[in-house]
């Protein structure tokens, strides 16, 4: 059996203690010191979680067809934890200015081996560490400049949302529970419904897979009302190491390295009139890099609508993406789209519960449908459902993915990805009950029915991948 850490166990003691705590009784939930302290110009902050999980037939069968002698295990059990306590500062210069910052540490681990075969790790690392100044000039314009490591959210997150990596030898792939850039600058000014900004980003990646990457861009956005927003932004990766995949099994060195991108996202949500609790949003990304003989596009949005006159107050939605993948056909050019740093969770833009996991967003056409029920007032469940496609087929999907010789034209070709485009099927329920203000209990299960793309790769014959969760978390 292997040894469990040192440091994993006492953070799995410490996540204990922290539950125990939690459920302690106490003459009611509010914080007023904490509350005194905000008014002061200081608050605290500390998330908390713990997640067990299970999966069944990862990646349908993939790794036994096309690495059988890598002896992976389709099945596991494992647990992941983080606890990661901040603090933030402001304080007055004059009524025209207020210098603030704030700081924060993630704790995270995984006990057990993940579908990645990672387990048995973590690490304690600082998550934000920055200051910034805001001050506002005669006539209303508001220039906020903030520097280090902190979060920042493109649009809706196709592309720039998050800054951290997480899993493999900082445990938690799941819970994610990283987020802010590694180092940043952002300079910022408002004059009402009106922001212009300028950004430059470098993200703290996994020392295991650090690509050097760097971007900087601006920014506008106009936002005349709460439920209304337009926004454009441009940026360039000033230099990267990434390699790129391209059709059939080529890597690009140094792929990334130039890629600018192009970024529109919008949202309406009006919240008054006959229309209220309709929402529509979108994002389209265009990049292109002459250095590669690139160009991709990738598009995603969201129409959903509340109708809070039924029972269980339902909001259902449809969510379509397109995120193009390279053409076999065009070997002088490359055609696949990089998702950058985008969210993957299962509300924003994940391509499936578990498949997740297996999908990047590159080379995929994507529709998902979701209803969220409010059961009672401290008990919500969302519905979910993915349809998941190839964009192009024989195309990688991920890093050459499937690479095999098949027949074709009366000789052989070197092909990847998949000989058909649909991919799979996905159903994943999540039921929270909120304990108190502060404590949530959620349960997950998903289901992933291959369809007749994978289906065509795994000559034994795909498996459904199962999962579930089980997780307790704190907020405050």
């Amino acid at each position: 059996m292997t040894p469990i850490p040192s440091h994993l166990r006492i953070l799995a003691c410490a996540f204990s203690a922290l539950v125990g705590a939690l459920f302690e009784p106490r003459p009611g939930i509010a914080q007023p010191a904490a509350a005194a302290a905000s008014q002061d110009g200081f608050s605290w902050t500390l998330d908390a979680a713990g997640q067990g999980l299970f999966a069944a037939h990862a990646f349908w069968g993939l790794a036994q067809t096309f690495a059988p002698t890598a002896g992976y295990d389709s099945r596991g059990a494992w647990f992941e934890t983080y606890v990661r306590p901040g603090v933030t500062v402001r304080r007055a210069l004059d009524a025209a200015t207020a210098v603030y910052g704030g700081v924060s540490l993630v704790a995270s681990g995984t006990l057990g081996d993940d579908v990645f075969l990672q387990g048995d790790t973590g690490r304690v690392l600082v998550d934000d560490a920055y200051l910034g100044v805001r001050r506002t000039l005669r006539g209303g314009t508001v220039i906020d400049a903030s520097a280090g490591a902190q979060r920042y959210m493109l649009g809706h997150g196709l592309l720039l949302a998050v800054g951290a990596g997480n899993g493999y030898e900082r445990g938690a792939v799941t819970l994610a529970p990283r987020r802010a850039w590694g180092n940043t600058a952002i300079v910022r000014a408002t004059h009402g419904p009106a922001t212009v900004e300028a950004f430059w980003l470098d993200p703290n990646e996994l020392a295991s897979s650090d690509t050097g990457t760097q971007l900087a861009g601006g920014r506008a956005q106009w936002a005349p009302d709460a439920s209304t927003s337009f926004g454009v932004a441009w940026f360039e990766v000033l230099r990267s190491t990434a390699p790129y995949p391209q059709a059939p099994v080529r890597l690009i060195e140094n792929g990334r390295d130039g890629l600018a991108v192009t970024d529109l996202h919008a949202r309406w949500a009006p919240t008054t009139g006959p229309l209220a609790g309709l929402s529509v949003s979108g994002e389209l990304a265009i990049q292109r890099n002459d250095r590669i003989a690139m160009k991709a596009i990738g598009w995603g949005g969201e129409v959903g609508w509340r109708i809070a006159g039924l029972p269980l107050q339902p909001r259902v939605s449809w969510s379509p993406r397109y995120f193009s993948g390279d053409q076999p056909g065009t070997p002088d050019r490359l055609e696949r789209f990089d998702p950058l740093f985008y969210d993957a969770s299962p509300a924003t833009w994940s391509s499936g519960g578990n498949g997740s996991l297996a999908f990047y967003n590159s080379n995929l056409r994507v529709d998902r449908f979701r209803v969220d029920l409010t059961v009672s007032p401290r008990d919500f469940v969302n519905l979910n459902y993915w349809n998941v496609r190839a964009a192009q087929a024989d195309s990688p999907i991920q890093y050459g993915q499937a690479g095999r010789l098949v027949g074709q034209g009366g000789g052989v070709a070197l092909v990847s990805g998949v000989p058909v485009r649909p991919l799979t099927q996905e159903l994943y329920a999540e039921w929270t009950r909120a304990l108190s203000q502060r404590v949530f209990l959620t349960a997950g299960f998903g289901i992933a029915v291959p369809d007749d793309g994978l289906k065509a790769l795994v000559p034994t014959g795909a498996r459904t991948w199962v999962g579930g969760l089980l997780n307790l978390a704190y907020r405050h």
